[in-house]
């Protein structure tokens, strides 16, 4: 591993640190309401597109499979959004 690597790298770790951090606090004074509920979400994305783009070293990639491995903790986010947008909705 090279020095720009383990800087890389350590940067990466400190950026999903601060979005888990950052998600847990949030998530934890939301009081059910939409709009953190959201951010939550929108900060689990970001963590999921580290870890594809980073982690699995896929940044610098083309093909079928990166695609497929950020989409899909988009569509099970999305999924989530929805299920919370009813549950404010309904109750």
């Amino acid at each position: 591993m090279t020095r720009q690597d383990r800087e890389q790298f350590f940067a990466t770790l400190a950026m999903l640190l601060t979005l888990a951090a950052g998600g847990a606090f949030v998530g934890g004074l939301s009081g059910g309401l939409l709009v953190p509920i959201t951010a939550v979400l929108v900060m689990a994305y970001a963590k999921g597109r580290f870890i594809v783009l980073d982690f699995m070293e896929l940044r610098a990639s083309r093909g079928v499979l990166k695609s497929a491995l950020l989409a899909w903790p988009a569509v099970l986010l999305s999924l989530a959004l929805v299920r919370a947008v009813t549950v404010s909705l309904i109750g």
